[in-house]
């Protein structure tokens, strides 16, 4: 019997071999015979399943799986981490077909010039970094009739991916040919008047299938210049804003991967169509041929073209990044030379690409007059046509280059405008300052400014009336007279014998809301215990709901001025945690919201060494 299998294995193999000269046997039923082979011979039993770069529906910018394997013990899927710090929590799992496979074994990779230098077991409590970017997954197997999964860290984690394909194909595209811009190919670009007004921004984010997925919408930095309030009248999937400033917002769009600003001029609005797994798909290379840029993205609306251009050219600054002054003229040329040789823009668009081009030229050379290596006078300014009429106004946001006009003689309505945004600055600090003013304040104030910062203070008039009713356990403390380097040790000296508990946070962070939310209850365990809780936020949380949150968070509350803010050390992101003991020492830090219980665990860690 054994001589009899091995003769048909034998028959089988030759038959199914290409080698047979004149077979009458079609190439259908040499495959089905090399298969029977495989499966008599157990062969197919031992090969596992590799999928290189495999596609997947959704995901953030920060997980990228790279390689699935599928074997017959366990399912591998290793992904490359794109962050500063990091964890992974100890439920992660594969979800397919209705059911859930837990992860059996995790291993870190740290590199170095893309070469492994080490690995170890993953620690579901460590924090890691950017030097720990690829980690190995092993799970339980997956059934065999599962065509895709879903990676699912925990509910709401920017790590979840989904839809990850196990077939080695791709997902279709669902935007078709966008639509011709409305102005003439060689229509020049035309000045602007700045306004009071309605900027609108509308994004519409589709799926694979082609529906709208308007769960996914995310909500990136939206300031206003005064105010610096975010995320202002955000519908559904659109943002408005009224103001007088000119570019008034800088909005990374809901975009895979990648974020850019988004051009939000009073009187103008912008329809934005993007195509999620195109944008995986591009971003995450897993496509051999590149992508066409309108099959991930597309614009509508009077801006449309200029947008187009802000979006091409997202990356400018690294074509002056670091650049010295003595060259950086030839670098604003080339740049210039390569916007107009671009066949595929309008004659609007290569004038917008060069005032694009021109300000990210004069923003490095006013790095260089910082740095010592350029006089402020410019002796190019004359050949400059960026700050020099109304065109400016489509990128101009702030007075950031009024010093740059004054030194070299530059006057005209961009100057006039920028001296009067200086002034109606100056007036918002103070307003946003908890300081209210009053109307006569306002007189010499250009007119464009006025009902912007008379709701400013409307708001903080307000504000402070909410805080002088709030419980007495709320306390506000005013600016502190010092640096960002020194702040966290200034407060801690001013609050000698007891254990801090320092949350930074924003009111617009989701996760800094988690955060304050679940350690609330807590506080009444602790009650009469050597323990304070001071809350730290900067500008970005909108005064006006700022004071409307802390009304209900006992505890000391600090809102800093950015300067002060952006300066504090390793502040690398929020919501971020520090735990000082009672004798003024660093007990832990932690970066992230990842549950209450390793917070908890460690204030009464640090309670517990008290002195008697």
């Amino acid at each position: 019997m054994i001589i009899v299998n091995r003769i048909l294995l034998s028959a089988i193999a030759l038959m199914a071999s290409s080698a047979v000269p004149a077979s009458p046997w079609s190439n259908e039923s040499r495959a089905a015979l090399a298969e029977l082979c495989r499966v008599v011979t157990g062969e197919d039993k031992v090969r596992d399943k590799v999928i290189e770069k495999p596609a997947f529906s959704s995901g953030g910018s920060s997980f990228c799986p790279k390689t699935v394997v599928r074997g017959q013990t366990a399912t591998t899927i290793g992904f490359r981490v794109y962050t500063g710090q990091w964890s992974l929590a100890a439920e992660s799992h594969l979800s397919s077909l209705g059911k859930n496979y837990r992860m059996t074994k995790a291993t870190v990779f740290k590199r170095s010039h893309g070469k492994v230098e080490s690995s170890e077991a993953l620690d579901p409590s460590k924090q890691y970094t950017w030097e720990h970017d690829s980690v190995s997954l092993e799970f339980e197997p997956l059934d065999a009739k599962a065509r895709m999964c879903d990676f699912i860290e925990y509910e709401g984690s920017n790590f979840n991916v989904e839809g990850i394909r196990l077939d080695g194909k791709h997902y279709p595209f669902a935007l078709g040919k966008p639509k011709p811009y409305p102005y003439a190919k060689d229509e020049p670009l035309c000045a602007i008047t700045p306004q009071y007004g309605k900027a609108r921004y509308t994004c519409y984010m589709y799926r694979h299938d082609g529906t709208e997925n308007r769960e996914k919408m995310v909500m990136f930095g939206l300031n206003n210049q005064f105010s610096k309030d975010r995320f202002l009248s955000f519908t559904e999937n659109g943002y408005d804003i009224e103001a007088s400033c000119t570019y008034t917002a800088a909005l990374a769009a809901p975009y895979p991967f990648q974020q850019f600003g988004v051009m939000m001029i009073p009187g103008y609005e912008t329809t934005i169509k993007v195509d999620e797994t195109a944008s995986v798909a591009s971003n995450a290379q897993t496509y051999k041929k590149p992508i066409p840029t309108y099959s991930i993205i597309q614009f509508e609306g009077p801006l449309a073209d200029l947008q187009q251009v802000n979006y091409d050219e997202r990356w400018i600054y690294y074509h002056f990044n670091k650049v010295s002054a003595d060259s950086l003229w030839d670098v604003l040329q080339d740049k210039v030379q390569e916007i107009e040789k671009n066949k595929a823009y309008s004659r609007r668009q290569k004038d917008f690409g060069r005032l694009k081009a021109e300000q990210t030229y004069l923003r490095r050379y006013l790095e260089c007059v910082e740095e010592g290596s350029a006089n402020l006078e410019d002796s190019h300014a004359a050949e400059l046509i960026f700050l020099k009429d109304g065109r400016s106004f489509y990128i101009l946001g702030n007075d950031k280059y009024l010093g740059y006009a004054h030194a070299n003689h530059i006057d005209g309505v961009v100057t006039e405008w920028m001296e009067g945004f200086a002034q109606a600055m100056n007036l918002a600090k103070r307003i946003r300052g908890m300081e209210t003013v009053p109307e006569t304040a306002f007189d010499t104030i250009p007119a464009i400014y006025r009902k912007e910062l008379r709701a400013m203070n409307d708001s903080t008039r307000l504000a402070i009336e909410r805080l002088r009713n709030a419980a007495a356990e709320v306390t506000v403390m005013d600016t502190p007279d010092c640096t960002g380097e020194e702040f966290i040790e200034k407060v801690v000296r001013e609050n000698p014998g007891v254990v801090l508990f320092f949350d930074l946070w924003a009111t617009w962070c989701g996760p800094c809301m988690n955060g304050i939310k679940a350690m609330e209850p807590l506080k009444s365990q602790w009650a009469g215990r050597p323990i304070r809780f001071v809350y730290v936020t900067n500008e970005s949380s909108p005064t006006n709901q700022w004071t409307k949150q802390i009304a209900s968070m006992p505890g000391i509350h600090y809102r800093l001025p950015d300067k002060i803010w952006n300066a504090i050390p390793n502040l690398n992101g929020i919501p971020q945690y520090y735990i000082y003991d009672t004798q003024g020492n660093l007990f832990y830090e932690q970066t992230g919201f990842g549950g209450i219980d390793p917070l908890k665990e460690k204030i009464e860690e640090a309670l517990s060494l008290q002195n008697p």
